[in-house]
């Protein structure tokens, strides 16, 4: 089992699923709310340390690592978006028990969408956060992908191409780059502790190898449950003009702009949590 810190308090937990072990955190009691962490080499569930000890006194939140990254196993399959959509899925229906608010960031914002266009019957609404698959990220990789992904599997060239990717000034880089206002020295110190861990470059492996990708586009404007898009008016990476693109395609979606930059919920939790309870609230009512 994984060593990793438990930043967001409540109760690790562990699902079996397929033979390996997924992480999650439990906290709070009330309606389900679901966080999907985002993709990147040192990603996990610690993104929502600022959010869960706060929604979890109205709500009962889970905090799932997907499988490869976090205090999940991180065997040396090929990781696909299918895996991780079906992973979530079977989350949900074993784990949880109940519809769900989703609340994903990035690529898990992507899933979250594509889950609650497949399995209404899960979802009872969905925040996400600078979603990817239509704007960006769309297009399942290639013989290229296929090239670079087989590349950072390798056990000597592989594993010195991601030991450099994820070095702390590595790390640091990245993070400023995806801060808008300074960097956080404590998400530093949990991206770093997450993307050193054994076997930690499979998963990364195959988001840059665009294995990961899903598109969404026709799924984001036909959801039958309510949608809100959030956004950072700061973000670099996913930069804050694709929100109209996204809008466009989702015109029903609610609409929340915050003053940050990719990951508005660690930066400008005060901001999101109350907006996400509020959201919660108004759902609450419709029942």
């Amino acid at each position: 089992m994984s060593t990793l810190p438990n930043p967001l308090g409540g109760e690790r937990r562990f699902y079996a699923w397929r033979g390996w072990q997924v992480a999650y955190v439990v906290r709070g009691h009330g309606d389900p709310l679901v966080f999907i962490h985002s993709i990147h080499a040192a990603a996990w569930s610690a993104e929502w340390r600022q959010n869960v000890p706060a929604l979890a006194e109205q709500h009962t939140c889970y905090a799932i690592d997907l499988l490869g990254f976090g205090a999940s196993d991180r065997p040396p399959i090929h990781y696909t978006a299918t895996l991780y959509l079906d992973l979530i899925h079977d989350f949900l229906r074993d784990v949880v028990g109940e519809p769900s608010l989703l609340v994903g960031s990035s690529l898990g914002a992507t899933y979250a969408v594509a889950i609650a266009d497949t399995h209404p019957e899960l979802v009872r609404a969905v925040v996400a956060v600078g979603p990817a698959g239509v704007s960006r990220l769309v297009n399942y990789g290639g013989g290229a992908g296929t090239v670079v992904q087989g590349l950072f599997r390798t056990p000597v060239v592989g594993k010195a191409l991601f030991g450099a990717l994820v070095s702390r000034a590595s790390i640091r880089f990245f993070l400023k780059d995806i801060y808008a206002f300074g960097l956080d020295r404590t998400a530093e110190e949990l991206y770093w502790l997450s993307a050193n861990q054994p076997n930690s470059r499979y998963a990364p492996s195959a988001f840059v190898g665009m294995r990961l990708n899903h598109d969404i586009r026709a799924a984001v404007g036909r959801l039958q449950c309510p949608l809100v898009i959030a956004w950072g008016t700061e973000a670099s990476q996913t930069p804050y003009r694709e929100a109209k693109t996204v809008l466009a395609a989702a015109p029903s979606a609610e609409f929340m702009p915050f003053n940050a930059g990719d990951l508005p919920h660690e930066e400008a939790p005060l901001d999101f949590n109350i907006a996400i309870t509020a959201f919660a609230d108004r759902l609450a009512a419709t029942v």
